[in-house]
């Protein structure tokens, strides 16, 4: 079973990907610490997380990450996509990315 890592300040977000992914074995935090903390010592083979988040943004989330797990696979997900190609459009185009509203 695939262990993900789904992280988002909306609780209305995390509950609808909650429900869509009763399938894996779902780990849910509401902000990059507390992300960071379950994820210590626990292995995750996919991080889903927003990139507006209070105290931490989701590409700040994703390089701490990466500092234990190199090859983590990862999901941004944003309403900010717009903003995002213009202001960092080399790591907006590495990086897999779904637009919100889903």
């Amino acid at each position: 079973m695939k262990r993900i890592l789904l992280v988002d300040d909306d609780v209305s977000v995390l509950n609808m990907l909650t429900r869509a992914l009763t399938s894996y074995d779902l780990t849910v935090a509401r902000d990059g610490a507390e992300a960071l903390a379950l994820a210590n010592g626990r292995p995750v083979d996919l991080l889903i997380t927003d990139y507006l988040m209070p105290a931490m943004t989701g590409d700040e989330l994703i390089a701490r990450m990466r500092e234990r797990r190199p090859d983590l696979k990862c999901l941004v997900i944003t309403g900010h996509g717009d903003f995002l190609d213009r202001e960092s459009p080399d790591w907006w185009s590495q990086v897999a990315h779904l637009g919100k509203p889903f």
